[in-house]
């Protein structure tokens, strides 16, 4: 047995695996081109936010950030609950 005929099958599941990752989307929502803020949906989107897909949008780039509402608990402080999320104060 050479030692080529190991290298090609390792390098080509290096290549398969790195291609992969890059690829593979990222589990946290990244804000818009705009600048907009994106939430995960986790049910009905917050005012101010539109439903895209599985994330929630924000419609303008100076609308107040929201997080995920955990559900049974209440929202932090200086936050209060609209839609399936907590949603700060200006």
């Amino acid at each position: 047995m050479t030692t080529q005929s190991w290298r090609t099958p390792v390098a080509a599941l290096i290549l398969v695996v790195t291609t992969a990752a890059a690829f593979a989307e990222t589990p946290y929502p990244r804000p818009t081109r705009d600048g907009r803020d994106r939430i995960q949906r986790t049910g009905a989107c917050p005012t101010g936010y539109v439903g895209s897909g599985d994330k929630c949008e924000a419609l303008h780039a100076d609308t107040p950030r929201a997080y995920p509402k955990i559900k049974g608990a209440a929202c932090p402080s200086g936050t209060f609950a609209s839609g399936d999320a907590c949603k700060a104060f200006r």
